[in-house]
């Protein structure tokens, strides 16, 4: 933001604020922080593998462009897309085919039309606003949770006990009511997602809220391990120590297209992409030990569930 556009806004008074920033942000006064997308990191690889091969630099991307190699880096890195116009260019420049300009024509539809906006994204920690943004270009979602249920499963009075109970870690000014609106905006996409969830006992005995709300949360497992995209295991007290339980959740999100997997870990206040492509795969292959070797099946799942729901009813 311009400092002039800066002072603009904080003169304005809290009232006229809002619309004060609008307008000066429709006149390009205030330019919106650039956040790092999936798909504008695919055009920008692309991109970036084309200037190699041809041999051409920062020198040159300047002299076409007259922008600055910072610029350069935020476009291929995927924060920034080109316009139309400079994406022509910078083909031209890069000597591209007919079949790779067909192809960086159809990633930069793809980048413009880019699908991750996030509802009250001041819910989510900046770690986790990149976390819902790969989320929701994700086609399956693989999960082991240790304490609690998995996000996608909770429901709505469960997430707010859960946001209460560890507001320290938590932005103040952020409501609980906004919190499961964010919440309810990212399990609006569960119709369209695979979804494996792997469930340490414990999160399920553990009486969050109150034994009202752990009841619903519990019949709530129940009804969504019925649908056909939705997989549910536990971990029984009686499996034992196994490879994540020293730690917190551990997600692993699948792609439809060739991009590789990715593995975020969550802990209180934050998170942490795995960035290692050794790493990534002894996840993966670790939870594919978990679903077969040490959880219960769906069905022993879920009457192990069933049986906590009922004893829940009886306190």
């Amino acid at each position: 933001m311009h400092l002039l556009a800066l002072d603009r806004v904080k003169e304005s008074g809290l009232r006229n604020r809002t619309r004060v920033f609008a307008v000066l942000f429709q006149r390009g006064e205030i330019r919106m922080a650039a956040v790092q997308t999936r798909r504008k990191r695919k055009l920008g690889q692309f991109l970036n593998a084309l200037r190699k091969r041809a041999g051409k630099t920062e020198i040159d991307y300047h002299a076409l462009t007259r922008k600055t190699q910072s610029t350069l880096s935020r476009m291929e890195n995927g924060y920034i897309s080109p316009s139309w116009t400079e994406l022509g260019a910078l083909l031209g420049l890069y000597g591209a085919t007919d079949a790779e300009r067909r192809e960086a024509e159809a990633l930069w539809e793809d980048a413009k039309q880019d699908g991750t906006r996030l509802v009250y994204a001041a819910a989510f920690t900046p770690e986790a606003r990149t976390y819902a943004r790969q989320e929701a270009d994700a086609t399956e979602v693989r999960t082991i949770e240790m304490i609690v249920i998995p996000g996608l499963l909770q429901t709505p009075a469960y997430a707010a006990a859960i946001r209460l109970a560890g507001q320290r870690f938590m932005d103040s000014s952020v409501s609980v009511e906004q919190v499961t609106a964010a919440l309810a905006n990212r399990q609006r996409r569960l119709p369209g997602l695979r979804l494996h969830a792997v469930i340490d006992e414990a999160a399920l005995h553990r009486i969050v809220g109150n034994p009202t709300v752990m009841r619903e949360q519990l019949s709530h497992l129940l009804e969504k391990g019925k649908q056909d995209n939705i997989t549910i295991q536990v971990v029984p007290f009686g499996a034992g120590a196994h490879g994540t339980m020293s730690g917190g959740g551990a997600t692993a999100l699948r792609f439809e297209d060739s991009d590789p997997s990715a593995v975020y870990l969550e802990y209180a206040g934050g998170g942490k992409w795995v960035d290692n492509r050794a790493d990534v795969q002894k996840y993966l292959l670790h939870f594919e030990e978990m679903v077969s070797e040490v959880a219960l099946s769906p069905k022993e799942s879920a009457s192990l569930i069933r049986k906590l729901a009922t004893a829940l009813k009886d306190t």
